[in-house]
């Protein structure tokens, strides 16, 4: 006997969405040990480098949030339940965060 596709996705849409969450966390967390810390770049490079981490963590809750809309927007196609990929949103935030990890090797080597 078939299974019938669920009505809603379950608990996977609310660990997605924490998980974004948590990215951001951390992104904030970096911005405030690079505000914080007295060695390494100078004051004003740190300070851009943090605004950049703030930036970048709104960036993430924003995307997190479209992402479980997205997630939550099941469709079911064939029986099955069918949720879009996040190819667009992890590499956004993966380019972002690699060139913001590059910024802050560079400011280290000056």
């Amino acid at each position: 006997m078939p299974r019938q596709p669920q009505d809603k996705p379950g608990l996977q849409a609310e660990r997605t969405e924490l998980s974004w969450e948590r990215s951001a966390i951390g992104l904030l967390a970096s911005s405030a040990i690079l505000l914080f810390r007295q060695t390494g770049p100078p004051a004003a490079a740190r300070t851009l480098l943090a605004a950049t981490a703030a930036l970048l963590a709104v960036l993430v809750l924003g995307l997190g949030h479209r992402r479980g809309r997205r997630t939550r927007a099941i469709r079911v196609i064939a029986g099955k339940n069918i949720v879009s990929d996040a190819r667009t949103e992890v590499l956004l935030i993966g380019w972002a965060v690699a060139g913001f990890a590059t910024a802050i090797v560079l400011l280290l080597m000056l």
